[in-house]
């Protein structure tokens, strides 16, 4: 273009930092609402999938009308976003650069026909400027096209990218030696929170000798599973300093430190397999050693009268095993691992009472020579423990042993009394 006339060429130059501005002001400008749209749209996958899974209880309950009512408030907030995000499309990208083109023939022509009787423009070379024109912003356009998408893109990788983003917590190769031998535990003055805004855990100091059973007692929400979760390292505690064995919770590597610990869940979760697949976990175990954890716990009684017995199918969380079935599984999993150090989350909290006397011989013999930390709302599931420590608000405000604490007549004891009926 340039070759062929610079004064035109000019004319249509001019028209590129428009382009360049109109591209700038859609990023700025989209960004939040782009932003905001993948988020309503996650609140709506959220709702969608929360409804979908919990049908039964909206029913019980006669909730229907209530969760649509809800689900179509999402939606209209999600297309109130979406619309404005195709306005801003509309606004900014093609629609933009086709009326910039145009504006270009425009010029083109309008400089053609004001100066045709003086300037040795011709109509071919005007041709030929119109030819460029088009190969010039046809790929603009092309590519503004797939800017949207783009920027969508680029919006809902922002939580992967974090995620990518984040350092490794795993200590240096060179401090990674520490291993666990006897698994004494000790918390100092430890402080968590969630969200860096809110407090859980506030001061936690305690120790637990190897061998010894510890558990935390409170109403929900005072922070008995914050310590299970900071123990775990699934959170990063904010100040304060955690041991075991004397030495820094930091300096142990993750696979180390959760081969060592055995954790056991309110919630006990199988995957999809065979019953020996879940006991075993993936680990380099023998069929042997499978059943030899599964006779520790008494869950060999009910998988012995399986069909396939330990080749027996496991479907999708285990929805064909009963609660303490479930739970007993879980135990022997835990087992297989041969850990020093053995968390309980609410261990027996669905169990029902036929099954519970089982559940509570295999605890027995789990925790004897274990380091154990329970959380428990059943007291009665906790009486033997060397020390109990009762929690309000993520701290702690009471401790010792059963008898001791019955006889302060402070918070476990009113707790007690209220489960026991002997209030």
């Amino acid at each position: 273009m340039v070759m062929l006339d610079f004064r035109l060429t000019g004319f249509v130059v001019a028209l590129l930092p428009i382009i360049f501005l109109l591209i700038f002001c859609y990023r700025k400008f989209s960004v939040q609402v782009v932003k905001e749209t993948r988020a309503k749209l996650s609140d709506l996958n959220v709702k969608l999938s929360e409804s979908i899974e919990g049908i039964r209880v909206i029913q019980a309950f006669r909730q229907e009308k209530r969760l649509l009512e809800e689900f179509e408030a999402i939606n209209g907030e999600h297309l109130y976003y979406a619309n404005r995000s195709t306005a801003l499309d509309s606004l900014f990208l093609r629609p933009a650069m086709s009326l910039l083109k145009l504006l270009a023939y425009a010029l083109l022509m309008a400089y053609f026909g004001l100066t045709w009787q003086t300037a040795a423009v011709s109509a071919g070379l005007m041709y030929a400027f119109i030819q460029y024109v088009n190969r010039l912003f046809d790929p603009l356009i092309s590519v503004t096209q797939n800017f949207s998408t783009l920027q969508t893109s680029m919006v809902a990788a922002g939580r992967v990218f974090e995620l990518i983003d984040r350092q490794d917590i795993e200590p240096a190769q060179s401090q990674a030696s520490g291993r666990i031998k006897d698994g004494a535990i000790q918390f100092e003055g430890v402080n968590f929170s969630y969200d860096g805004k809110r407090p859980i855990l506030k001061d936690i100091s305690f120790s637990v000798q190897p061998g010894q059973t510890i558990a935390f007692v409170g109403a929900t929400g005072s922070g008995k599973s914050s310590i299970i979760n900071v123990f775990m390292r699934f959170y990063e505690f904010s100040s304060g300093r955690i041991s075991i064995d004397g030495q820094d919770i930091r300096d142990f590597s993750m696979e180390e430190l959760r081969s060592k610990i055995g954790l056991v869940l309110q919630e006990p979760f199988l995957y999809h397999g065979t019953v020996a697949s879940n006991i075993r976990m993936y680990q380099d175990l023998t069929d042997d050693q499978v059943k030899e954890a599964a006779r520790f716990v008494h869950a060999d009684q009910f998988i012995e009268q399986l069909p396939d017995a330990y080749q027996s199918p496991v479907t999708e969380r285990g929805t064909t095993f009963s609660t303490g079935q479930r739970q007993l599984l879980a135990f022997a999993r835990t087992i297989a691992m041969s850990p020093k150090i053995l968390l309980l989350d609410e261990a027996t909290a669905n169990i029902d009472s036929a099954t519970e006397d089982i559940i509570q011989n295999s605890l027995k013999k789990m925790r004897q020579g274990r380091t154990t930390i329970a959380i428990a709302h059943r007291l009665s599931t906790i009486q033997d423990a060397d020390c109990i420590y009762v929690l309000d608000k993520g701290r702690i405000i009471e401790a010792g042993s059963h008898e001791a604490l019955l006889e302060k007549g402070g918070t476990y004891s009113q707790m007690y009394q209220l489960q026991t009926g002997k209030l």
